[in-house]
């Protein structure tokens, strides 16, 4: 595309377009008496330089360039050097090709303007839970502080701390139970956005969860008595509230809930059968801290959710290149249109890593990360596949074309050493493409052509292009 970076290169470039109209003007002029028709040959150029016109000049001044055009056809005219159908021609041409300019730099503003404002809903999501996360981590701090006069259970709260997943939170969360407290079943019920999403439950006979089996706990009608209390945590005994333990399914002679929010909004309720009335009073005074564990869980699930570019080479990470695959299929089906993928590795990457150390290989990853970025276009998209392979993805791209850009992204990497730390490393990649839909319908098919393409690539002595 026709695109200028400042207002003193967009001045340039307005002044060498109107140039090299006139010297066209010029150049028709010297050549209309050449027997070989030459000065047709220069006025039909003019049209191809109405392509880039619109990107640098308003409307009201393409028109006026226009204009300027008509008035030498016409004069051409008059001079019988062309006839009238020639002029309608051309100016129709030059009309034309102006209109299919402005589309085409309108779709690309809107383009771009679309791809920028995704990415900084996202980037402003993740911002938002990553302060979050910073606000929960300082409370708990602050509440680490009040339990240190009962230190012995608070040193094994802290057991729960490096758990990055719910489920195995939960599992943690069992085991300290099972260690301190006397109990039958414990049930794990959890919400979004306040509405019920999955409860899981296990019991000290049980070697794993159970979502589903004889005799377990009515997750509704907890959640119901639970509203009913105010959402307040109770201790309940089996004489005297028959009906209310029978209409939750409970098999053990006590029960004790304990729900857990994050300012106003609930989002979990922990329910545990068959402990003592003295385990409550002790378990409730590190409620506060397990529900922080299970909110710093949660708030490290969705950061891993929406962070979508790699820290160390600065392109897309994996889980966000699938899902614009899956879109891009999505738009290629509905469209009618074609796309090509290609995987990328770094050639002998583990010998790099051996002879000169992972902090030597990590540059030259980050090296050939931006190498790519800048040889494709801005619609192109760069993404960590995993390790050294990278996936570049580029839409409405025959397979010839992606091979074109494939071989173009080996000679820069080839071509150029690279320099890290005191080390200066000569690097090669291999590449495997594969294109929709010839190759595959699905991403999963795509992957996995370009793959073998790229293990192609591989077995014929690497630094090569092959498609599937």
């Amino acid at each position: 595309m026709f695109k200028m970076s400042s207002k003193g290169n967009m001045r340039f470039g307005r002044i060498l377009l109107v140039t090299v109209n006139l010297l066209l003007m010029g150049l028709s002029w010297l050549f209309h008496g050449s027997p070989q028709g030459d000065a047709y040959l220069v006025i039909f150029m003019i049209p191809v330089l109405f392509f880039l016109i619109p990107f640098s000049f308003s409307v009201r001044s393409t028109v006026l360039i226009g204009m300027l055009n008509l008035a030498f056809l016409t004069l051409y005219h008059f001079l019988g050097i062309l006839d009238t159908v020639d002029v309608v021609v051309i100016m129709l041409l030059l009309a034309a090709i102006s209109i299919g300019s402005y589309m085409v730099k309108s779709f690309y503003l809107n383009f771009s303007k679309y791809n920028e404002n995704e990415l900084l809903v996202r980037q402003k999501k993740y911002n938002v839970i990553v302060g979050e996360l910073e606000t929960v981590e300082s409370r708990g701090s602050k509440i680490e502080n009040e339990l240190i006069r009962i230190s012995r259970l608070y040193e094994i709260t802290k057991k729960l701390a490096p758990v990055l997943k719910q489920e195995e939170l939960f599992d943690a969360l069992f085991d300290f139970l099972e260690e301190n407290l006397k109990f039958d079943m414990v049930h794990l019920l959890t919400f979004r956005n306040e509405k019920f999403l999955k409860g899981i439950s296990r019991s000290i006979k049980d070697d794993e969860y159970s979502h589903e089996k004889e005799n377990i706990l009515d997750y509704k009608e907890v959640i119901s008595y639970t509203n009913n209390q105010g959402r307040d945590p109770f201790f309940l005994v089996r004489e005297g509230n028959e009906k209310v333990f029978d209409a939750m399914n409970i098999q053990s002679d006590q029960f004790m809930v304990f729900p857990l929010f994050v300012g106003e909004k609930l989002f979990s309720i922990l329910a545990i059968e068959g402990a003592s009335k003295t385990s409550y009073g002790r378990f409730r005074i590190l409620v506060s801290q397990i529900t922080l564990e299970f909110r710093r869980v949660e708030l490290y699930e969705k950061v891993q959710e929406l962070s979508i570019v790699d820290g160390l080479t600065e392109v897309y990470l994996r889980r966000y290149l699938m899902d614009r695959l899956e879109e891009e299929v999505d738009r290629a089906e509905r469209l009618g249109l074609t796309f090509s993928i290609g995987m990328v590795d770094v050639d002998k990457f583990k010998d790099c890593n051996d002879k000169y150390g992972h902090q030597v290989g990590d540059a030259v990853l980050r090296k050939v990360a931006d190498r790519l970025k800048k040889t494709v276009r801005e619609v192109d998209m760069v993404a960590r596949y995993g390790g050294e392979e990278f996936c570049i993805v580029l839409p409405e791209t025959t397979k010839k074309f992606a091979l074109t850009v494939a071989e173009r992204l080996r000679k820069s990497i080839e071509t150029k050493k690279i320099k890290a730390f005191d080390e200066e490393i000569r690097s090669t990649v291999s590449v495997g493409i594969s294109t929709y839909p010839e190759d595959g319908l699905d991403v999963g098919s795509l992957i996995e052509k370009a793959d073998m393409a790229l293990y192609s690539a591989k077995r014929k002595g690497r630094n090569r292009v092959c498609s599937a």
